[in-house]
């Protein structure tokens, strides 16, 4: 079939528009104006933004606007019922009409203006040739092998004349089917050497209808692919889920009104239209039925089930039903059709056993029910549209300054700008003193955990020996020629025998001098998370022990004597476990830093992050700090290693003084672990009646490890001054080998590495900035995108101004807020449907 060509087609460049020969705009019949004008024009205008806010593509898997979309069964009556409600013809035959969507938008035009229809072709999505196309969908590819993409409108041809809207159709279905070929080919006119071979037999992509006239009603549904149960042939069973999964996937957005056409000459329960329906969730509520064909009822059936569906009793739906009769003669125009129509529902049983529904009859009922429903979901759905919108904006904001227009000529100025403000966060986040640059207090707490570890984990010693039992078991008050000791006032403490666990942490004099305590932390808790597995004593010495370090170093002299071998021995092995939490802190300090550097860089950096320079930073940032890091660690290790080679101090004073306090509290411990023990080898427990009593009495036999005792009360003094000095060089190392160098030489590695100091630093600093391809169309993806939902909120905006409020009458949408919405008439209640 070729269609003749207007006789105004002229230029082949231009938009094609179609008019009759005698070039009269073609009006709408007079018998429609009762059926057309059925809402207000405020109603009309919020239809027709709606309308626009579509056809600029601002919908998307977050923003779904009010729609109606017909489904249905073939050979149903849908065509038909699509033709009475728009007073177009659409093809018939049963090809290409049953394999894409049609998308038919009514808008009322100005007294006086021509009938118009626009005809597009609307691409949401892109035909991926590689994929089976015969292949049965999967439910990750519900659409098989049409691809989403970013919508494109193009317009296919312009009407002014309804003869040749059937015609364009055909052939815009025809394009629509025809992905790889240009559109151009198929266009009215232009369209000599065309075939009506399609390349695909289905196409989620719209043909899409802009009709425009006066007093026509402002109406938008989507006519969708008749659902089949059953392919022609074999190869094509792909087409029933294709078909059934897009019907889906209109329907089951929730300000959709589902519209339902079921011929009254089949059984109600057999139709795959209202299977599909039924199994979207929440669709049943939004479906209004169209019982077409009633006209082919036979006058013997019963008339009972279409009743019991007319009255809610069987198939119930939302909207309840409707039913129309049409002419299936296309040569029919509309006001004939309509005309008779209205005759058919004056007969018997529609005027008499079946009259109570006569609101429910006839193809302008239904075209008023549907205005009033569609207009009714707009007013619920309409501020949180605008709100989807607007937080759509947001999020295209927020992106775009991630993604800004790359440097043209200042690209150096820039970057060296740029530069600067990386250089002035990292002095000032290496200086602190404030809340805004937190590096210093965090790693403040470091340092403290640090330092707490060293004393939580220094070395302590078992307080009774092994030999205590037999000797302090095998001696009685006054039996023994030894030398006795007198027991001092011990408290009772109800707690199991002393001497079986380690020593608790004496509090010992400030290293310094200063009259200060270092001890035990009042809390066990660290401030980070770096250092909770030092939580006990490295080492724990047991008084056989010390004595064997003792005697393995013993040189000629006076025997009985401490060795100062062996208290150097002891000294090394109690600070040798520094090493352990020492690499700890210096890995935490080194990641805290990192972590810093690389926070700054993204923020002054972050609209660059697609293109080399950032990349290239990241790397120079990297190395400089690795290279940092190892001569840290070397430079810590060899401090370390001194410390454990030889001990030394020369605060001897100092050394005394805490030597003095150890010896003093550990000599303590050791007699009240002596008296406990000898008290429970006589059986006294600490809740015994005459514990004071025996206690009081008890003489001790001399100790024999009062030598050892002093030598462990040496270690631990020791302990004291080259755990205070080790934390301070470690620390004093952060600020010389780390803080510094990052704050002073940093910036200068990154000038000379990136090559923006020599000659050719314009060259290089366009180089680095370029972005790739990707960023490029990222962000011309939004930009095309901003523009659309400026415009929409532009023609919201307009919406919002329309002043009504001083009409006298006005009544504002309750469900909306005051401040916002005051310019919103609420519209007129919703025609009944049930």
């Amino acid at each position: 079939m070729r269609s003749q060509p207007p006789p105004d087609l002229k230029n082949p460049t231009q938009e094609t528009v179609i008019r009759t020969k005698d070039s009269s705009p073609s009006t709408i019949s007079g018998n429609g104006t009762d059926a057309i004008n059925l809402i207000a024009q405020d109603m009309k205008s919020l239809v027709k933004k709606i309308q626009d806010l579509r056809h600029i593509g601002i919908e998307d898997n977050r923003i779904a606007l009010p729609k109606i979309c017909v489904i249905g069964d073939q050979s149903t009556g849908k065509s038909s019922l699509i033709e009475g409600m728009s007073e177009i013809k659409v093809p018939r035959s049963s090809g290409t009409c049953t394999r894409c969507p049609m998308e038919i938008n009514l808008t009322e035009s100005k007294p006086g203006q021509p009938w118009i229809c626009r005809v597009f072709l609307s691409r949401k999505y892109m035909f991926d040739g590689s994929r089976k196309v015969t292949k049965l969908p999967k439910k990750s590819q519900p659409l098989g092998p049409w691809i989403l993409q970013d919508q494109e409108d193009e317009l296919f041809v312009t009407l002014s004349d309804k003869c040749f809207v059937q015609d364009a159709i055909m052939w815009a279905q025809v394009a629509i089917l025809n992905p790889s070929q240009p559109s151009i080919d198929y266009v009215p006119g232009r369209n000599a050497d065309a075939s009506m071979n399609c390349q695909v037999k289905f196409s989620p992509n719209v043909v899409r209808l802009d009709i425009s006239a006066p007093s026509f009603p402002n109406l938008s549904f989507y006519d969708l692919p008749g659902v089949i149960s059953q392919a022609e042939f074999d190869e094509e069973r792909y087409l029933v889920s294709l078909v059934e999964n897009l019907a889906k996937e209109y329907i089951s957005q929730e300000n959709c009104i589902v519209l339902l056409t079921l011929p009254m000459t089949d059984d109600a329960t057999n139709s795959s239209a209202a299977r599909l329906m039924r199994d979207v969730r929440g669709a049943k509520e939004r479906t209004l039925g169209v019982l077409t064909k009633p006209d082919r009822v036979q006058a013997c059936e019963s008339y009972n089930q279409w009743m019991e569906i007319l009255e809610g009793d069987k198939f119930a739906l939302g909207h309840g039903y409707y039913v129309v009769q049409n002419n299936p003669d296309p040569s029919v125009d509309h006001a004939q059709a309509r005309d008779e129509e209205a005759d058919f529902f004056t007969r018997h049983p529609w005027s008499t056993e079946l009259q109570a529904y006569k609101d429910r009859f006839g193809t302008r009922n239904l075209q008023s029910a549907l205005s009033m429903l569609l207009l009714e979901r707009i007013q619920g759905c309409l501020p949180r549209i605008i709100e989807q919108i607007d937080a759509k904006a947001a999020r295209i904001d927020d992106e775009l300054r991630t993604l800004p227009d790359p440097p043209s000529a200042n690209v150096q100025y820039i970057l060296c700008r740029k530069i600067s403000q990386l250089k002035e966060r990292i002095t000032a986040h290496f200086n602190g003193g404030s809340s805004q640059y937190p590096l210093q207090k965090i790693w403040g707490h470091l340092a403290l955990d640090f330092k707490t570890a060293l004393i939580k984990t220094r070395p302590t010693v078992q307080l009774r020996a092994g030999s205590d039992a037999a000797r302090l078991g095998g001696e009685r008050d006054g039996e023994s020629d030894c030398e006795m000791t007198g027991v001092q006032n011990v408290t009772p403490v109800k707690r199991k025998t002393p001497g079986d666990g380690p020593t608790s942490t004496p509090n010992l004099p400030d290293v310094n001098g200063a009259g200060g305590q270092v001890g035990t932390p009042k809390t066990s808790v660290y401030f980070t998370t770096h250092f909770h597995k030092f939580d006990k004593p490295a080492r724990m010495f047991t008084w056989e022990e010390i004595r064997e370090i003792n005697e393995d170093a013993y040189r000629a002299g006076i025997p009985d004597q401490a060795d100062p071998k062996a208290i150097e021995i002891m000294r090394q092995l109690s600070v040798r476990h520094w090493n352990e939490p020492m690499l700890v802190f210096l890995q935490a300090t080194h990641s805290l830093v990192r972590e810093m550097l690389m926070k700054q860089l993204e923020d002054v950096f972050t609209q660059y992050r697609q293109t080399s320079l950032y990349r290239e930073l990241r790397k120079i940032i990297d190395t400089f700090l690795r290279g940092l890091q190892k001569e840290h660690i070397r430079h810590a290790q060899e401090n370390y290693d001194i410390e454990c080679h030889k001990p030394f101090t020369m605060a001897t004073t100092t050394l005394e003084q805490v030597s003095r306090s150890a010896y003093q509290f550990l000599s303590t411990r050791r007699n009240e672990a002596r008296v406990h023990c000898a008290l429970a080898l006589r059986g006294i427990s600490a809740e015994h009646p005459r514990r004071d009593y025996e206690m009081k009495r008890l003489v001790l036999p001399a100790d024999d490890f009062t030598q050892e005792l002093k030598m462990m009360a040496s270690t631990r003094g020791y302990y004291e001054i080259a755990s205070s000095r080790f934390i301070d060089f470690t620390c004093q190392s952060v600020h010389t080998k780390l803080f510094s160098k990052c704050r002073d030489e940093l910036i200068t590695v990154i000038e000379e590495e990136l090559g923006i100091v020599e000659d050719n630093a314009f060259e290089r600093c366009q180089e680095l900035m370029a972005e790739d391809p990707e960023r490029q169309h990222r962000r011309q993806y939004l930009l095309r995108e901003k523009e659309k939902i400026t415009k929409a909120q532009e023609w919201l905006d307009s919406v919002k101004r329309e002043d009504d409020a001083g009409e006298q009458g006005t009544v504002f949408v309750k469900s909306q807020p005051p401040d916002e919405w005051a310019s919103f008439p609420v519209f007129p209640p919703t025609v009944s449907m049930d």
